[in-house]
């Protein structure tokens, strides 16, 4: 599945728009980013939106969310119309994944489950990510009656699950794991046994100094470091020249962490295509792509048109 070091552009895939009461536009965003030849889409695991007011505000559920995109997408063709020959998509089909779904909030034998139907509904490896949340999912968990250990009860709850998704009640083919994580503990648990580490919003030498990290995780137990994927994801803001994205970001902007802001990648088509290549070049065997402070649609256009170009 994954691209060579040094290869260039990664796999590119899309997050969802999952604050909304309505499937409509996941769905039509899964489907429109499988015409365009992204690699896939992904979906996150908040009980509802992070921030002061999020708990006024509707969030789709992870799961069953991900179960209508898979029959949505899945099979040759999906739903949608043909996709187009875009050179971001050469693996094995339109993927469809969780970035990342919170161990803890699920037994580890009913995320199994879970994922083999899943997989059997798109017709293709299911790809999930997983971690162990933050202090900001704290409150989230405690609203809905769901425990929120300290930081080592999370990380043995991401490892439980990570074990039950390489058994057999994940089905075969088995799911591609990711862990997601920028900290020592989730590029060790990567390295040890799972597919592929995930860093979020990471510069290209952050996402290769943690790479490293977790390749000689895996050297240490025994595997081919090599076995283990670089994966990337961020927020992403493309406009259709440089001007209009630094309009873009500064509307956006207002309530919003500066560091937040700071990791943001955001410019013309060809800026930020760039960065993507950059990241390829670090590491990254996929770019899952959280676009915001503009249409998605639009987004979507103008970084499949800007890879046609760029292959």
């Amino acid at each position: 599945m994954s691209a060579a070091v040094g290869s260039g552009l990664p796999l590119l895939a899309v997050t969802l728009p999952q604050f909304s009461e309505r499937p409509g536009p996941a769905l039509e965003a899964a489907t429109d980013a499988r015409r365009l030849g992204f690699a896939g889409a992904f979906v996150f695991d908040h009980l509802w939106p992070l921030g002061a007011e999020g708990r006024t505000r509707p969030a789709l559920e992870c799961w069953t969310l991900l179960a209508a995109v898979a029959a949505a997408t899945g099979g040759p063709e999906g739903s949608g119309e043909p996709r187009r020959g875009a050179p971001m998509n050469q693996g094995p089909g339109f993927r469809v994944g969780t970035l990342v779904t919170r161990a803890g909030l699920r037994a580890p034998a009913v995320v199994a489950r879970m994922a083999a139907t899943v997989g059997e509904a798109a017709g293709a490896p299911l790809v999930v990510g997983i971690g162990r949340g933050d202090l900001a999912n704290r409150a989230e968990n405690l609203a809905f009656g769901l425990p929120f250990g300290d930081p080592a009860e999370r990380a043995a709850a991401v490892e439980a699950t990570v074990a039950a998704l390489r058994g057999p009640l994940a089905g075969t083919p088995a799911p591609e794991v990711w862990v997601g994580g920028t900290g020592p503990g989730a590029r060790d648990l990567a390295g040890r046994v799972a597919d592929g580490w995930n860093g979020w919003a990471l510069t290209p030498e952050e996402l290769a100094a943690g790479l490293a990290g977790a390749r000689r995780a895996a050297e240490l137990a025994g595997r081919d470091p090599a076995a283990v994927a670089g994966t990337w994801g961020g927020q992403v803001l493309v406009a259709p020249d440089r001007r209009e994205a630094e309009a873009r970001l500064t509307r956006w902007a207002p309530g919003r962490p500066p560091a937040e802001l700071a990791r943001v990648v955001a410019g013309d088509p060809g800026t930020v295509m760039g960065r993507l290549r950059e990241l390829g070049d670090a590491g990254a065997a996929w770019c899952v792509l959280a676009t915001v402070g503009g249409p998605g649609a639009e987004m979507r256009e103008l970084l499949a048109a800007a890879a046609a170009s760029n292959s």
